[in-house]
């Protein structure tokens, strides 16, 4: 391996995740760039992720691996491999999940694109939604998204490129509009935004996150499908709104109102904290109060099922 400095630090949170692990390992050893440091933060799995992890560090000393000794839930998890990617000293660093695959050039590409353009504060390419077995659903332009027998989920590249415009308050409105922290989170960032930004704090924080990232710079577009996102049966996504706020937070919610309902908040928190001249500040505020008096906010406190903001079943 080489005695180079590592150009990227990846942060690779786990549990349970022996199913994927080894080709999500593999496909990071398979990428062009070779200067890059893997932090995997096992977060007390009970099953063979520890001797998957630990056989592959012995083999490659890029790969690092630490154990937590209790559950954290997924954002304490998310929190601590990525501050241990941060004290790499890497420049760049990326959230790793072990069931994704980034195809061999997308590190290489996504730190080129962040090279090439220094006021970006982060990179991504195209995508492909995969399932199960590694086969990539359709991708339907006319809905707008890939089609999963689900639902569209509206990962485009129309909206990646907006990412990338130079106005804070069209990213962010894009943003919320389209939904797109499931991926979003997972591209190339630098690492010293990253450091300054509000660690994942609450359910489905990780859009919190990415908003104030987009606010803090653009988001640089490879429009190329080098990164596989496997959307699965067991995928955090198909969990109602309590169980995915126990499996992020590692609690069960047995109150009335779920945490979920001050995700506005958080919004707010990032348009606060981000460096942001007067006019892209109100474009901002903007974006957020369209996006919180919208239908969609609506329905999720009225319509009972699994996505209403206080837990109300529909049965």
């Amino acid at each position: 391996m080489t005695a180079d400095p590592p150009r990227i630090a990846l942060a690779v949170p786990i549990y349970n995740g022996a199913r994927y692990l080894a080709d999500a390992l593999a496909a990071l050893q398979a990428q062009t760039e070779r200067r890059w440091v893997a932090v995997v933060t096992d977060n007390a799995s009970t099953d063979a992720t520890a001797e998957i992890v630990r056989r592959a560090a012995m083999a490659d000393s890029r790969i690092r691996y630490h154990r937590n000794a209790t559950n954290l839930g997924a954002n304490g998890n998310f929190n601590r491999s990525m501050a241990l990617a941060v004290t790499t000293g890497a420049p760049a660093v990326k959230w790793v999940a072990h069931d994704d695959r980034p195809r061999p050039d997308y590190l290489a590409r996504c730190l080129n694109a962040l090279d090439a353009h220094p006021d970006a504060v982060g990179a991504h390419s195209a995508i492909s939604l995969i399932d199960d077995d590694g086969a990539p659903f359709p991708h339907d332009p006319e809905a707008g998204g890939f089609l999963d027998g689900t639902g569209v989920w509206r990962w485009t590249p129309d909206t990646q490129r907006a990412f990338a415009d130079p106005d804070p308050g069209h990213r962010l409105s894009r943003f919320l509009h389209d939904k797109a922290g499931q991926w979003l989170i997972y591209g190339v960032w630098r690492a010293d935004a990253v450091a300054r930004t509000r660690p994942f704090a609450m359910p489905g924080v990780e859009d919190a996150l990415c908003a104030e990232l987009l606010l803090r710079g653009p988001v640089a577009f490879v429009d190329e499908v080098l990164f596989e996102q496997r959307h699965h049966a067991g995928s955090a996504r198909h969990l109602s709104r309590r169980d995915y706020i126990e499996y992020e937070t590692g609690v069960r919610p047995n109150g009335w109102a779920l945490p979920s309902a001050g995700r506005a908040v958080e919004f707010a928190h990032a348009i606060r904290r981000a460096p942001l001249d007067t006019a892209g500040r109100r474009a901002a505020w903007g974006a957020l109060a369209r996006f919180a008096l919208g239908t969609d906010r609506l329905r999720n406190v009225v319509v009972p099922g699994p996505n209403n903001y206080f837990g109300l079943g529909a049965g």
